[in-house]
């Protein structure tokens, strides 16, 4: 977050009609997301800063794609 270019890559995502319906913010270790920028808590956002397959199944979630187990089977939370 403190590398100016975050911030501008977010502003050019965020005005670009293109990426509309596909921001998925990723939280890798706790921060001040509003300090980023005040429209972040308004997405869908997925946490890796506890478990980290809890944060993978979140994220596949949120893509709806099913998460398979070994086996190849589906499987439920």
């Amino acid at each position: 977050m403190k590398s100016r270019w975050v911030k501008r890559e977010l502003l050019y995502a965020l005005d670009d009609s293109r990426y509309d319906g596909h921001i998925v913010p990723v939280l890798h270790r706790p921060c001040k997301v509003r300090k980023l920028s005040w429209t972040l808590p308004s997405f869908e956002m997925v946490d890796f800063t506890g478990d980290y397959v809890h944060g993978c199944r979140a994220l596949l979630e949120v893509w709806r794609i099913a998460y398979r187990g070994p086996h190849g089977r589906s499987r439920q939370k």
